[in-house]
């Protein structure tokens, strides 16, 4: 089959488009989304009835579901500090400017991959 204007057009109507979500895919998450809103008083009370028996697996389930909600920071972008004593030693002025860095480093990333 020849590559021609109608091939193309119609290869572009069943090809999925970079950043264009899935439906079922975000469907499945809308299900999730709703799941979790549903069930947040029961997921206090089992966080809490697992951390009276062993509070180390409480926290760690924690760890997993905020996953979900606060973004995985690069390891990268904290190059300039290597220690907390470094981190430590900068003025809240400095550390401020720095989180805007990052912020702005972080946002400029997504917009890159986003493209």
């Amino acid at each position: 089959m020849a590559f021609n204007k109608e091939t193309a057009k119609n290869a572009g109507e069943k090809s999925s488009r970079k950043g264009t979500p899935n439906k079922q895919t975000k469907e499945i998450r809308d299900a999730y989304r709703l799941l979790i809103e549903a069930n947040l008083d029961n997921m206090v009370n089992w966080i809490e009835k697992i951390s009276k028996d062993n509070p180390e697996k409480a926290i760690e389930i924690l760890i997993k579901l905020s996953e979900y909600v606060v973004p995985k920071l690069n390891r990268t972008e904290i190059k300039d500090i290597t220690t907390l004593e470094d981190a430590a030693k900068m003025t809240r002025e400095e550390r401020n400017e720095r989180i805007e860095e990052l912020i702005k480093k972080h946002q400029d990333n997504k917009k890159h991959q986003n493209n």
